[in-house]
């Protein structure tokens, strides 16, 4: 017998114009999704460029704060080393503790007017014994071997310097740390008292407004702040107190803060304090660029979504508008329309169906049971014929194929039988019906009239009609 027709072959050969229309869809919305897709990705690479040069940005002003930090703090250092530098020599040559308090009150005065009322305190042990200079003049029952600022380095090495943790000054209730230097190695010990007393102790006469400079100890306790304080209630800080400053001097690190309204950069000094830079993110990036740049984003995201809604709800509505209701299958007026442009191209078969008694469904079984047999029917025919093939309802119990290549009449009558065959056993269903098809078609070759096919394929059905129905028949050429 006959081999099944595979999709492919003649019988599976070129698109319908359903198919076309529909790659070609999918093609326009490909590459309208490319395009958007691209346009969204240049939108996030220019906006994470344009955060990383802020980010930068900000981190030279942070630096240059925390440089004159350093700088300041390196100020205090080496007037500690100066001073133990001119103790030492006066010890080696033989000054006595009075001449060597009267030297350390004219020092402490020389670095008053460089650091101001910052410094107030020089004190030294000299040979086991305490010098102090104003405004302390020293106390003979002040224990300083017990004071952390004497034993972590008294037994160190000449030259070792030591920051305290920030403390409370008993006497004036200030913030205060005390750095000390071994001069020699006879456990003598020059230290400067370091207060808080002014808002300019870091030399800052002012800072740009909202700006804020926190500095916190080694153990996490903030030392000094100046400018926006109320960032300390704003913003949690706590992940840089606990940043590991044991390695030395780290580069500049940056964190938006979770207000958004800040940028955050951290460094830790040499002596293991940290600071903290708050530079206003609208003094680094302007809210409006980064405003339009975000809009640009979501109208891009909108855009895509509305454009796919659309086509999607636009290709629904036309496959609605060209579908029978009632079976799904092609209605007349759309189905007429693309069998015209195939039959302008090449040849095929044209074939009208007609159900046989149809109406006795209706009268015996009602008109739902109608309307289901005719889904039936569409669906035999689904199955029949190939997807590319066109098929359509012509209204009522009228069905009407068109299969676009030149097939042998073998499989044409194959064809026609094998679908009566099926339209009997669905007959079987409905006994008091009698139900069968009629079949009439006519072959067209490229460039006949519609019109005119459609009459000649109409006319064999009729002849089947007046024959006895349930058979198919084929119209020649006139």
């Amino acid at each position: 017998g006959d081999k099944p027709i595979r999709r492919g072959s003649c019988y599976g050969g070129n698109f319908t114009p359903i198919m076309k229309k529909t790659v070609g869809l999918i093609c326009y919305i490909s590459v309208f999704l490319i395009v958007e897709f691209l346009f969204g990705y240049f939108i996030l690479e220019t906006r994470r460029i344009f955060l990383d040069k802020t980010a930068q940005t900000g981190q030279f002003l942070a630096q240059s704060y925390v440089e004159k930090i350093d700088t300041q703090l390196s100020d205090y250092v080496f007037s500690v080393e100066l001073a133990g530098q001119y103790l030492q020599e006066m010890y080696a040559g033989g000054a006595s503790n009075d001449e060597s308090q009267q030297w350390m009150k004219s020092y402490c005065d020389k670095i008053t007017e460089k650091f101001g009322d910052n410094v107030l305190d020089y004190y030294a042990v000299i040979d086991d014994t305490l010098v102090a200079a104003n405004p302390w003049s020293g106390d003979s029952s002040y224990a300083y071997e017990t004071k952390s600022w004497y034993y972590s380095v008294a037994d160190a090495a000449p030259g070792t310097v030591k920051f305290s943790d920030l403390y409370t000054d008993v006497v004036t209730g200030q913030n205060v740390f005390t750095i000390s230097h071994s001069f020699d190695t006879s456990h003598n010990v020059v230290a400067l008292d370091v207060y808080f007393t002014t808002g300019d102790w870091m030399g800052f006469t002012e800072l740009p407004q909202d700006y804020g400079i926190f500095l916190y100890d080694t153990q996490g306790v903030l030392a000094y702040s100046m400018g926006q304080t109320q960032l300390l209630l704003d913003i949690p800080l706590t992940d840089y107190q606990h940043v590991d400053c044991s390695a030395g001097v780290h580069d500049i690190q940056y964190q938006q803060a979770a207000a958004e309204n800040y940028n955050l950069y951290m460094s830790c000094l040499e002596n293991g304090w940290r600071v903290v830079v708050a530079i206003p993110s609208e003094n680094l990036v302007s809210s409006k660029h980064m405003f339009l740049m975000d809009v640009g984003l979501r109208l891009n995201i909108l855009n895509v979504a509305i454009v796919i809604i659309f086509l999607i709800k636009n290709e629904l509505s036309k496959k609605k508008h060209n579908q029978d209701v009632l079976t799904g299958l092609l209605n007349k007026s759309y189905f007429t329309k693309c069998v015209r442009r195939k039959m302008r191209k090449g040849d095929g078969v044209l074939l009208v169906l007609d159900l046989d008694n149809f109406k006795s469904i209706n009268d015996s079984y009602g008109h739902d049971s109608g309307d289901q047999v005719l889904r039936q029917v569409a669906s035999l025919l689904e199955r029949t014929f190939r997807k590319t093939d066109y098929i359509g309802r012509f209204g009522g119990d009228e069905f009407i194929v068109y299969v676009d290549c030149e097939l042998p009449d073998s499989i044409l009558e194959r064809k026609a039988h094998d679908l009566m065959q099926q339209i009997g056993r669905l007959s079987r269903e409905y006994p008091l019906g009698a139900l069968s098809v009629s079949i009439g078609g006519c072959r067209n070759v490229r460039g006949d009239r519609y019109a005119d096919v459609f009459k000649r394929a109409d006319e064999a059905l009729y002849t089947v009609k007046g024959q006895g129905k349930s058979d198919y028949a084929m119209s020649g050429k006139k």
